[in-house]
């Protein structure tokens, strides 16, 4: 699959084109120990080969060929580009080798698991789109490894992540850090101050944040729980607080969101609707300009109800029982 939006490219507004390569998958998903919240992997082809892949790659990046603009590349895997059993090393050579030839493309990203990365097989490819600003992309998600192991089994640590990030960085490439808005376990302001200090002790090894907001996917403990009245996906609201709060904070370096499923039950959500669908749109638009002040003097409905839950700490299983609307009588 792939295809072309908008986003911020290399610190300023362009358009990436989105590439999600058919590798094998996860390797963590193919051992039988996945990340909690995710289905990814499941959609990934059983069989495939390196041609297969290449192929699917060039076939791609004809859609911005000879283009006019500004353009970022970011390859998925549904699992890690620096994984030899999913993307070989002579293959990521050839994407980069492609990739270097093309005047347009201002920015290339990667992501990969903190243990799968060596610094001399960042350092080559590094090497091979010098000029171009190249991110590899960790998945850290929380930087609390209590949170990472309970509320995600993501099978790493954050002393894993410094490590990673240090080889990448002297390789020559830049450090962009998945972090995942509210874990399952955690109350929507437990979320919040994890969010918070998650960014604050990845900073010095982070050159751009992609703080991604849980949405259910099918077939994973997370729509178990969900299904359940248990969990909820955190609210726009406090996606909203937190990147005004993180950019303010931070003012140099890149926050990133898309609010993939926004103002779906699935997704994160206010009250759903319209003006939902405003507070996404700013998201978005705050992502590509990075100016936190499309962010400010939206439509405050839900605000109360949402800042009632904040400051109160309410539980989501408590959610499921009484009425968002009747918060003052709670």
């Amino acid at each position: 699959m792939y295809w072309i939006g908008k986003d911020n490219v290399a610190g300023k507004p362009g358009s990436v084109l989105y590439i999600i390569l058919p590798t094998i998958g996860c390797y963590r998903y193919r051992i039988g120990k996945p990340c909690y919240m995710c289905s990814y992997p499941a959609q990934s082809p059983k069989e495939t080969t390196q041609e297969k892949i290449l192929n699917y790659f060039r076939e791609a990046i004809q859609k911005i060929k000879g283009e006019e603009g500004r353009f970022s590349v970011r390859i998925f895997t549904s699992g890690s580009f620096f994984d030899s059993a999913e993307v070989r090393r002579e293959t990521r050579i050839k994407i980069f080798e492609e990739l270097a030839k093309l005047e347009n493309v201002y920015e290339i990203v990667v992501e990969t698991r903190s243990e799968l990365v060596k610094e001399e097989w960042v350092r080559e490819l590094a090497k091979i789109v010098e000029g171009k600003r190249f991110e590899v992309a960790l998945g850290l998600e929380t930087a609390n490894d209590h949170v990472a192991d309970i509320s995600i089994n993501k099978g790493n640590t954050f002393e894993d992540f410094i490590k990673a990030s240090e080889k990448i960085r002297n390789a020559g490439a830049y450090v962009k850090t998945y972090l995942l808005f509210k874990p399952i376990f955690l109350s929507e302001a437990e979320g919040i101050e994890d969010v918070k200090e998650s960014i604050e002790k990845a900073e010095p090894y982070t050159d751009t944040f992609s703080i991604n907001l849980t949405n259910i996917q099918k077939g994973t403990v997370y729509e178990i729980i969900w299904e359940k009245g248990e969990y909820r996906p955190p609210w726009l609201w406090s996606v909203v607080e937190v990147l005004k709060w993180a950019k303010r904070k931070f003012p140099e370096k890149r926050f990133l969101c898309d609010p993939v499923g926004a103002g779906s039950k699935r997704g994160p959500h206010n009250c759903g609707g319209a003006k939902d669908r405003k507070v996404e749109k700013a998201i978005r638009e705050f992502s590509i300009t990075q100016d936190v002040r499309v962010l400010e003097n939206l439509e405050k409905e839900c605000y109360k109800e949402w800042r009632y839950i904040v400051e109160n700490n309410i539980l989501d299983w408590q959610l499921s029982i009484a009425r968002v609307s009747q918060y003052s009588e709670w």
